[in-house]
C-alpha cells in the first residue's frame, strides 16, 4: 500500500515539474522572439547611416522643385512617389543633374522615394487610391512605427534595397531598409 502512494506522489511531482519547465520555456521563447523582432526593427528602420543618406537626398531634392511635389500632394493625394527616371523634378535644362540623380540612386541602392503628407494615419489604414503603398507590407510596417504629430510638415521616406551578398539586389535576396526625414512647409 505504501508503494502505491509513493508512486502517485512521484507522478504528481513529475507533472508539476514538467508544467513549471514548460511555462519557463514559453516565457524564454516569447522573450527571444520579442528580442529578434525589435533587433530587426532597429537594424532596418531608421539606421543612422540610412538617416544621413536620406537627409542628403532630401537636401539634394530641395535644391530642385520639391515644392511642386508638395503642392501636388496638397491638391490631389496623400503621397507622391519620386521615381528614378523622374525628369520633371529637374526640367529639361538639367540633363547632367538628371544623370547624377540616377547615379546617386544606384550608388545608395534606393528602391523607392515617397513624399508623404503630414497625416500618415490614413495612409497606414490603406484607404482608397493607395495601392502602391498598400501592396508593400514592409513599408506599411515601417510607417506604423512613425509618429505623425508634426502638423505642418511632409515626410520624405526612402526605401533602400540591399542584397545579402553585397551585389546586385534581386527579388529573392533583398533586405529592405527604411528611413525618413521631415520636410518643412
Amino acid at each position: 500500500m505504501k508503494k502505491k502512494n509513493k508512486n502517485g506522489f512521484i507522478f504528481v511531482e513529475t507533472i508539476i515539474v514538467t508544467a513549471v519547465l514548460l511555462a519557463s520555456l514559453m516565457v524564454i521563447y516569447a522573450l527571444y522572439v520579442t528580442t529578434i523582432v525589435s533587433e530587426n526593427r532597429r537594424l532596418r528602420y531608421d539606421d543612422t547611416a540610412k538617416l544621413y543618406e536620406t537627409f542628403y537626398v532630401k537636401k539634394y531634392l530641395e535644391s530642385f522643385d520639391l515644392e511642386m511635389l508638395k503642392k501636388e500632394i496638397k491638391d490631389n493625394t496623400k503621397y507622391r512617389i519620386i521615381y528614378k527616371s523622374r525628369s520633371d523634378i529637374f526640367g529639361t535644362s538639367y540633363i547632367e543633374e538628371s544623370i547624377f540623380y540616377g547615379k546617386l540612386w544606384d550608388q545608395l541602392n534606393i528602391k523607392n522615394i515617397y513624399l508623404l503628407s503630414n497625416d500618415i494615419s490614413n495612409i497606414v489604414k490603406c484607404t482608397s487610391g493607395l495601392s502602391a503603398i498598400c501592396s508593400n507590407r514592409n513599408l506599411l510596417s515601417y510607417l506604423k512605427t512613425l509618429d505623425d504629430s508634426a502638423a505642418k510638415t511632409y515626410r520624405l521616406v526612402i526605401e533602400f534595397a540591399n542584397a545579402m551578398n553585397g551585389g546586385e539586389c534581386t527579388a529573392t535576396d533583398c533586405f529592405y531598409y527604411y528611413s525618413s526625414v521631415l520636410v518643412g512647409d
